[in-house]
């Protein structure tokens, strides 16, 4: 694990670019950075995108 001295970072003067890089590094350490790739890249899946009216074919196969 990472070992960050907590009292030295909120000791620390900085500026309001400084405070949100540390923040933005904290959300990404918190949520994971796979989860918010997979937020960001999400794909539609085939079964996804066949719910709903008209989502399947009556009586045959759907040609593509």
């Amino acid at each position: 694990m990472l070992n960050i001295n907590a009292a030295k970072v909120l000791q620390k003067e900085m500026d309001r670019k400084d405070f949100l890089k540390h923040v933005g590094i904290a959300a990404v350490a918190l949520t994971g950075a796979s989860a918010i790739i997979k937020l960001l890249a999400d794909q539609p899946t085939q079964k996804s995108q066949q719910v709903g009216y008209g989502g399947s074919v009556y009586g045959g196969t759907k040609k593509s």
